[in-house]
């Protein structure tokens, strides 16, 4: 045979049986149909901290000044100012 006649040389073909595959395939996970979470860790935290500021601003101002509007806008306005302040302070 000549140079331009020859068989392309290829890789090597096994001669025996095809190898078993290395790792039997993935099931499913058991949790993997869990619904994420509605709130996260962090947010459950913020308002948890939040309204436990609002609910001791409220009873403080409740005692000092016996007015109960005055004491649930003092209590709903310190809940706001934690929520936002605690927001910027907590990293995600």
């Amino acid at each position: 045979m000549t140079r331009d006649n020859a068989p392309a040389p290829g890789p090597v073909q096994p001669s025996g049986p095809a190898p078993a595959q290395p790792h039997p395939p993935s099931t499913p996970e058991p949790d993997s149909g869990r619904r994420p979470p509605f709130l996260s860790q962090r947010t459950v935290l913020i308002l948890f901290i939040s309204v436990c500021v609002g609910i001791g601003a409220d009873v403080l101002t409740f005692l000092v000044s016996k007015s109960q509007p005055g004491a649930v806008l003092a209590g709903v306005t310190a809940f706001g100012g934690c929520t936002a302040w605690l927001n910027n302070l907590v990293a995600y």
